[in-house]
C-alpha cells in the first residue's frame, strides 16, 4: 500500500501549545464545556465559533513554521536583480 506524503501529515509540535499557554487552556476548557455541557443555542454557537477560531490559530503556527526555513543572515540572497 501507498505511504501518505508528508506534505499531508500533520506534525504537531507541543512548544507552539507551551507558547501559547491562554489559548492552550481556553481551548480545552470550551472543548469540554461543549462535549459535556447543556447549554443553549446561542451559547453553543458563540463557543463553537471560538473554537474555530483557536483551531485556526494554531493550524497557521504549525503551518508558518514548515514554509519558513531558518537562513542566517550571510546567505540570505535577494531574490531578484543583481547589479
Amino acid at each position: 500500500m501507498n505511504a501518505i506524503p508528508d506534505v499531508y501529515k500533520i506534525k504537531i509540535r507541543h512548544e507552539e501549545f507551551l507558547a501559547h499557554p491562554a489559548m492552550t487552556s481556553l481551548f480545552v476548557v470550551l472543548f469540554f464545556a461543549l462535549t459535556f455541557a447543556r447549554l443553549p443555542a446561542l451559547l453553543y454557537m458563540i463557543i463553537l465559533a471560538v473554537e474555530i477560531y483557536i483551531a485556526m490559530f494554531f493550524g497557521a503556527r504549525f503551518a508558518g513554521a514548515e514554509a519558513q526555513p531558518a537562513q542566517s543572515g550571510d546567505e540570505a540572497q535577494p531574490s531578484g536583480e543583481s547589479s
